[in-house]
Protein backbone atom coordinates (compact mmCIF):
# COMPACT_ATOMS: atom_id res chain seq x y z
CA UNK A 1 0.00 0.00 0.00
CA UNK A 2 2.67 2.74 0.87
CA UNK A 3 3.94 1.63 -3.00
CA UNK A 4 1.15 3.43 -4.39
CA UNK A 5 0.96 6.13 -1.71
CA UNK A 6 4.46 7.48 -2.68
CA UNK A 7 3.59 6.76 -6.65
CA UNK A 8 0.52 8.91 -6.47
CA UNK A 9 1.94 11.41 -4.83
CA UNK A 10 4.72 11.27 -7.43
CA UNK A 11 1.98 11.84 -10.07
CA UNK A 12 0.32 14.67 -8.04
CA UNK A 13 3.36 16.63 -8.00
CA UNK A 14 4.00 16.10 -11.74
CA UNK A 15 0.81 17.88 -11.89
CA UNK A 16 1.43 20.60 -10.18
CA UNK A 17 4.63 21.35 -11.81
CA UNK A 18 3.03 21.24 -15.30
CA UNK A 19 0.62 23.64 -13.97
CA UNK A 20 2.78 26.19 -12.57
CA UNK A 21 4.93 25.67 -15.89
CA UNK A 22 2.15 26.36 -17.99
CA UNK A 23 1.22 29.03 -16.20
CA UNK A 24 3.84 30.94 -17.09
CA UNK A 25 5.98 30.54 -13.90
CA UNK A 26 9.41 28.84 -15.81
CA UNK A 27 10.37 26.04 -17.70
CA UNK A 28 12.40 24.54 -15.14
CA UNK A 29 8.87 23.73 -13.55
CA UNK A 30 8.22 21.78 -16.95
CA UNK A 31 11.12 20.07 -17.04
CA UNK A 32 10.91 18.93 -13.00
CA UNK A 33 7.25 17.91 -13.82
CA UNK A 34 8.59 15.86 -16.63
CA UNK A 35 11.21 14.11 -14.77
CA UNK A 36 8.47 13.19 -12.13
CA UNK A 37 6.60 12.24 -14.23
CA UNK A 38 9.06 9.73 -15.70
CA UNK A 39 9.78 8.50 -12.27
CA UNK A 40 6.13 7.89 -11.89
CA UNK A 41 5.75 5.95 -15.06
CA UNK A 42 9.26 3.83 -13.89
CA UNK A 43 7.54 2.97 -11.11
CA UNK A 44 4.00 2.30 -12.56
CA UNK A 45 5.63 -0.51 -15.30
CA UNK A 46 8.72 -1.48 -13.17
CA UNK A 47 8.48 -5.11 -11.68
CA UNK A 48 9.19 -5.43 -8.17
CA UNK A 49 10.27 -8.30 -6.63
CA UNK A 50 8.51 -10.69 -4.34
CA UNK A 51 8.64 -10.29 -0.79
CA UNK A 52 10.36 -13.54 0.69
CA UNK A 53 9.05 -14.21 4.28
Amino acid sequence: MKHHLITVSILLVALTLYALGFLGLSSAALITGAAFELWFWVRLIARRAPVRR
